[in-house]
Parts: C-alpha cells; sequence; structure tokens
C-alpha cells in the first residue's frame, strides 16, 4: 500500500510540475524582449491565398494574437475572447479587424486557418507564410515561440507569447493586454481610439 501511494505522489507530483513550467513558459513568453522596437509589419499570406501586408489594413483598428490552431487552451480562449468583445462593440466591430498569425505554418495552411477561424466569426483572418516569413513577424512584434520535440506519433505543441496587440488604423502599436484579458477590457482599449477619432471627425 505505501508503494501504490509513493507511485501516486510521483505522478501528481510530475503533473504539477508540468503544469507549473507551462504555465510559466507563457508567462515568460508574454514578455516581449526590451531591445528592439515593435514595428507591427508583417508580410504573410491571409487565409483567402492572398498576400498582405500590415498596410493591407489600414484605416482598421487591429486585434492581433499569435497562436496555432492546435493549441489546446490559451489560443481558442483568446480567440474566443476576441470574438465576444467583437459582439459588444456592435456597429464598431466595422471599424476592427482581428488577425491570428499563426507560428505553425507547416499545419496551419491557408485552408485550414480558413475552416478553423470560421468557428469565431467572418472577420477574423488567419495569417500564414513560410517560416522565415512567421518569425519575420514574430520579431517585428516582439513575439516569441518555441516548438518542441515532436513525440513519437508525430504530435508537438508549442509554446509561444500570448495576449493581444492592439494597433491603431495606421498600424501603430497602442497597448499589448494579456491573454487573461476580458472582452470588456478588449472593449474598452479599442473604445479609446474610436472616441478620439469621432472627436477630432466631428467639427462641432
Amino acid at each position: 500500500m505505501p508503494r501504490v501511494c509513493c507511485r501516486r505522489c510521483i505522478v501528481e507530483a510530475k503533473m504539477m510540475w508540468k503544469g507549473l513550467l507551462a504555465a510559466i513558459m507563457v508567462a515568460v513568453l508574454a514578455v516581449p524582449a526590451a531591445s528592439q522596437e515593435l514595428t507591427g509589419r508583417f508580410k504573410l499570406q491571409d487565409h483567402d491565398t492572398r498576400m498582405v501586408t500590415e498596410q493591407s489594413y489600414t484605416g482598421k483598428i487591429r486585434l492581433v494574437t499569435f497562436g496555432y490552431t492546435f493549441c489546446p487552451d490559451v489560443c481558442p480562449t483568446t480567440l474566443s475572447t476576441m470574438a465576444a468583445a467583437l459582439d459588444l462593440l456592435g456597429a464598431d466591430a466595422d471599424q476592427v479587424v482581428p488577425l491570428f498569425i499563426t507560428v505553425d505554418p507547416k499545419r496551419d495552411t491557408a485552408e485550414h486557418l480558413k475552416d478553423y477561424m470560421a468557428a469565431f466569426g467572418p472577420r477574423f483572418i488567419g495569417l500564414t507564410g513560410t517560416r522565415e516569413m512567421v518569425a519575420e513577424a514574430a520579431f517585428q512584434y516582439k513575439a516569441r515561440y518555441r516548438i518542441h520535440k515532436p513525440d513519437e506519433a508525430g504530435v508537438y505543441f508549442i509554446d509561444h507569447t500570448a495576449g493581444i496587440f492592439i494597433m491603431d488604423r495606421q498600424g501603430g502599436f497602442v497597448a499589448k493586454l494579456s491573454h487573461t484579458a476580458t472582452p470588456r477590457e478588449v472593449v474598452d482599449a479599442v473604445q479609446a481610439i474610436i472616441t478620439p477619432d469621432r472627436r477630432s471627425a466631428d467639427p462641432g
């Protein structure tokens, strides 16, 4: 009996350690490197196979997040938060474009991204490209990621910067929200851009 208990403790300890390590990796990767400028520039392929850059979305407020479609938790949660925020924005959601930049171009083809994005709403755009293009986009956002070694079945996971980058209509960086941000916090960040724009456009 003591041996069974001991084995159980070891298994539970290993599970706790794996969970703690994953949480630490998300926290560490969420902190951008301070030595580079966050430009938000990219050249990627959207899920309709069109080549796009940050200038393709000029005039729109962008909600940008990095991830991959095989992500088990953080990515779908973040995208769901963004979708809920767009619902709360109502008509103002037309001024926003949500962008999902994959860090897994090997598996996340344009076709696969299109199917995945459809689950979150018609406004969502998935972006992919070559490994070099994705790496450059991540660099320009001061985002980081690390691909784990595949298991015996070929399955692998990726640690990556989590959260939502808020970019203004010209593609300038405004803020970065945590992956634990609420839909209301996303709305507030967007409205902070929309409200001054409306005031400047009002001649009265």
